[in-house]
């Protein structure tokens, strides 16, 4: 099946925990990632246990009595005191990889290092965008998939780990700490996500000097998503700084309330374009209809990227008041807009948008054609169907495999024999779908023109060609 999302929100602002961009690695791979790390130290652990008994046991292993008692032996402390010297290293790699490690680890080795990872926060020495995974952690928390790191960043991932223990901490380093610390201390408070944290944030967005700080306070709002922060991010979106307006539009988006519908409508008429495109974005994941008028006019801006924006949020939406807007951009002149376009219409499921799929069905691009062969199957009605029909001798087999996916998703008897001929389409992928379709649209032989034998003759030839 194939839908079609498209959810930008500026490479700035893809973090992690952020399930609205093409992250870098899932939340669930992050906790098996961190299992598989605890699960490593501990066996670790075990196995040091396990040598230093056997070593005291062992005739000649130590000097003096035999009977004399072991010193006690303490398996964690040399790794986790060694990852905590590394965090005063003079080279900021290897600052940044303790910190990195210390990440990975668990919630007591975070807090047993808290204080050396708060003094870390205004350390903005560039290291590798990629250090953590080269260091085997398996983490990549690059805002971009190239982007440098440092030992500050690092240091506020890993106190993430350390829970609620460090919001009074980085409360203060927010408020006190130099521009890069405060900064790190609003990213870490956005990764532990607590209400706690509102009030410190707001404060830091309306009233901290330096733009950087401003707008990762307000994407720290937004990763926290309680309804307090709809009003300090909605007035952010009249900050002097395009970064923080952008910033600000992602939060009110990630909180989901239609209390920021009116400023982020107001934000759609912003300067700058990246701002009008993550309004449209927060205005889909909003969902409130009260957002279809101000989309709608959106399907007209002079960025292709901000009317892509908005058909998806329409979609999103689904209102067959979006309709209108969306019959425009399906004749973009933009590729990606018109194929977001077919995608709406079919979230719409609106029989009101099957005469511009029809349009959309014979385009020249590959990707509107198969996305408007997918909204038609949502929408099932006998008009589409003969759409979809028409789409199973398209010349792209990708077209060709939406459009039998389709047929069977509508299940009309009327489109059988069509699926009985696709079942020698050049394409295997084509022929499996066109055989799944048949499974679900024939209930009796008198819904085919062609004869048994004959159909069996094809049905063996297509399992051949398998």
């Amino acid at each position: 099946m194939l839908i079609f999302y498209h959810l930008a929100v500026g490479d700035h602002l893809r973090q992690p925990h952020d399930h609205t961009t093409k992250l870098p690695e899932t939340i669930m791979e992050e906790r098996r990632s961190r299992l598989l790390a605890l699960f490593s130290f501990s066996l670790l652990f075990a196995l040091c246990a396990i040598v230093a008994a056997l070593a005291t046991a062992a005739p000649g292993a130590a000097s003096g009595s035999r009977n004399e008692p072991a010193a006690p032996q303490d398996p964690q402390a040399e790794p986790f005191d060694h990852l905590i010297r590394a965090l005063s290293s003079p080279d900021a790699t290897e600052r940044a990889i303790a910190a990195c490690e210390i990440g990975r680890g668990n919630q007591e080795l975070a807090r047993r290092a808290l204080d050396s990872l708060l003094a870390m926060l205004g350390d903005d020495a560039p290291v590798g965008g990629r250090l953590c995974r080269e260091s085997g952690s398996g983490h990549w928390w690059g805002d971009r998939p190239r982007e440098d790191s440092s030992p500050g960043r690092e240091a506020a991932i890993a106190i993430e780990e350390a829970g609620s223990v460090a919001l009074g901490p980085l409360g203060g380093v927010l408020r006190t700490g130099a521009p890069a610390a405060r900064r790190h201390a609003a990213f870490a408070l956005g990764l532990i996500e607590s209400p706690q944290s509102i009030d410190p944030l707001t404060t830091a967005l309306q009233s901290d000097e330096a733009a950087p700080v401003r707008a990762r306070a307000a994407w720290a709002i937004g990763m926290i998503e309680s309804s307090r922060g709809v009003d300090p991010l909605s007035a952010a979106l009249s900050d002097p700084s395009a970064e923080v307006r952008e910033q600000a539009a992602w939060g009110l988006g990630m909180i989901e309330s239609a209390d920021g519908v009116e400023a982020l409508t107001r934000a759609l008429r912003d300067s700058t374009t990246g701002v009008r495109e993550q309004a449209a974005w927060a205005l889909g994941m909003i969902e409130s209809a009260a957002g279809v008028a101000a989309l709608s006019t959106a399907i007209g801006d002079d960025s292709a990227e901000v009317r892509a924006q908005a058909a998806w949020g329409l979609g999103m939406i689904e209102s067959a008041d979006g309709v209108e807007g969306l019959t425009r951009a399906v004749r973009d002149p933009s590729a990606e807009v018109r194929a977001q376009a077919a995608w709406a219409l079919g979230m719409i499921e609106s029989a009101a948008g099957v005469p511009d799929l029809s349009t959309a069905i014979g385009d020249d691009s590959t990707k509107v054609r198969a996305q408007a062969a997918w909204a038609l199957s949502m929408i099932e009605s006998r008009d589409g169907t003969a759409l979809l029909v028409g789409a199973l001798r398209d010349r792209e087999a990708e077209v060709r495999r939406q459009a039998a996916w389709g047929l069977g998703m509508v299940e009309d008897a009327a489109a059988a024999d069509s699926l009985v001929e696709a079942l020698d389409d050049e394409d295997a992928e084509v022929r499996r779908q066109a055989l799944w379709a048949l499974s679900r649209v024939i209930d009796d032989l008198d819904d085919l023109s062609v004869s048994p034998s004959e159909l069996a003759d094809r049905l063996r030839r297509a399992r051949r060609r398998q």
